[in-house]
């Protein structure tokens, strides 16, 4: 069962690093891989350290920033020492959150890597794709291509992760091709109206 007060620490914490992301990737995101995690967890051997699991998620879009700065990295090392972690866990938990994109090992890492791959595929995965892709001026079709291919290349860790992922893949292949459908046809409208 998720700990809603150690929860709130990481979120206090993060959110303030989070503002002015865009829609994919800010604080939202976060919270979303949050409510996840008691689901993906569920299966899981040995069970998850719900301490690194948090750890994990809260700075899951903050790799990048801990990688390169040194200021940023000391605040993060103050509050996880406030939080009663040991400097070794420190180290260890900084490995596993630049791991667990793509390479996850522990079990923590494997279920904030299916959490945050759920955003990826299914439903939202789709609305997630075209906000991205609108943020960087693409068209709705080379924002399918990139959708697809990636839809693809996943590989889901935890057992509920893997065994939800073909009825989520399935839904947004049909949906793709139902989109597609519809933007050639309306496409192929235009040109006829246009002569």
């Amino acid at each position: 069962m998720l700990k809603m007060c150690e929860i709130k620490s990481y979120y206090d914490f993060v959110r303030p690093y989070y503002h002015g992301r865009d829609a994919g990737h800010d604080f939202h995101h976060i919270a979303r891989i949050f409510d996840r995690l008691e689901e993906l967890s569920v299966g899981c051997v040995p069970e998850p350290e719900f301490h690194k699991l948090y750890f994990i998620a809260a700075f899951h879009g903050l790799v990048k920033r801990l990688g390169t700065d040194i200021c940023f990295q000391n605040q993060v090392n103050n509050f996880l020492r406030q939080l009663g972690w040991e400097n070794g866990d420190i180290s260890e938990a900084f490995a596993a959150l630049e791991r667990h994109l793509f390479a996850p090992q522990t079990t923590e890492e494997m279920i904030v890597h299916d959490a945050n791959f759920f955003e990826v595929t299914g439903r939202f995965g789709i609305a997630k794709a075209f906000t991205v892709g609108g943020s960087f001026n693409q068209t709705y079709e080379r924002t399918l291509e990139i959708f697809e291919a990636n839809l693809d290349k996943l590989v889901f860790r935890t057992p509920i992760g893997r065994s939800t992922y073909e009825a989520r893949k399935d839904y947004a292949r049909a949906f793709i091709e139902e989109l597609r459908a519809e933007i050639k046809s309306r496409q192929l409208n235009a040109e006829i109206s246009s002569r």
